[in-house]
């Protein structure tokens, strides 16, 4: 932290223009705009519970869909900036006013630096990805092929010529002849502590999908060189307002944006909060976990 005085105009830049002065392109990570549909039915957005399952096809999902697409945005991105060596901005710089011993009146304004990192993927995390795919397909091209390292298969009747044991199944033989009433409790005792076991690729946390995607707009529309009020007011609202009511929803549905004592809109505090939200999953999804949870 040094005084703003003695701050020079690079350490100055705002974050996009940061971007822009390193040259940074991204061909295979896009800003998502209103009105992506997925294709398939909209599910929960807090994944399973008494009610739903995030059913696909023929496997089961522990969370909605939507929550695995975002996972693959992150890592995408974080792909993109590793092979292209991007200095990433882990903290936007900032200013702070304080007042010192000799000047109680006025106090001085400082200068926090930005904080930058280059990134790094654990390829180890990430056995069966296919990483390469990763960085160059679709999610919906990429699922078809790894969507078995997410979903619990649907149970089956097995013919004995088709058992193949495996770490994710569990085989019982039961008498044909055995009653349904008297099977409950023996199921209940022997089979189900082995159910539900964690998955080696789990999301954590109940994050909106809204949410995610305002992080991940954040930081991929600076890196492609947008201004805070330019993603803001963006006619393909990249910034949009999860389903809820009150202050922090402005007419339109687009997030609240709070104002200076002269009248004028704060996009850079807004922007701070997405991009930093956005810049905590990319950096988790290097280390093989997503979903967390940013505070």
């Amino acid at each position: 932290m040094i005084p703003l005085s003695e701050a020079s105009d690079f350490d100055k830049l705002y974050t996009h223009k940061f971007y822009q002065h390193n040259e940074v392109y991204l061909l295979f990570s896009k800003p998502i705009k209103k009105g992506f549909v997925e294709k398939s039915k909209t599910l929960p957005e807090t994944g399973r519970d008494k009610t739903y399952s995030s059913r696909v096809s023929e496997g089961a999902l522990p969370k909605a869909i939507q929550y695995y697409r975002m996972w693959f945005r992150f890592l995408k991105l974080a792909l993109e900036c590793e092979q292209k060596q991007i200095e990433v901005v882990i903290s936007p710089n900032t200013y702070t006013k304080r007042t010192d011993q000799e000047n109680l009146r006025g106090g001085v304004t400082y200068h926090v630096p930005r904080q930058t990192q280059f990134l790094n993927v654990d390829r180890e995390a990430y056995t069966g990805w296919d990483l390469d795919d990763v960085l160059t397909q679709t999610f919906d091209k990429w699922w078809k092929n790894h969507k078995h390292l997410f979903q619990a298969s649907l149970p089956e009747i097995m013919e004995t010529k088709n058992i193949r044991t495996d770490e994710n199944h569990v085989y019982l033989k039961i008498d044909k002849r055995q009653n349904w009433q008297d099977l409950i409790p023996y199921l209940s005792e022997h089979l189900r502590p082995l159910i539900n076991q964690p998955h080696k690729y789990q999301v954590k946390g109940k994050g909106r999908s809204d949410q995610l995607t305002n992080r991940y707009n954040a930081v991929v529309c600076a890196m492609h060189g947008m201004s805070a009020k330019d993603i803001f007011t963006a006619r393909e609202c990249y910034i949009r307002a999860p389903n809820e009511k009150g202050e922090r929803v402005d007419v339109g549905g687009s997030l609240a944006i709070t104002e200076t004592k002269d009248g004028q809109l704060k996009y850079s505090g807004a922007f701070q909060r997405q991009y930093k939200g956005g810049i905590f999953h990319l950096l988790e999804v290097c280390e093989g976990r997503f979903g967390k949870g940013y505070i």
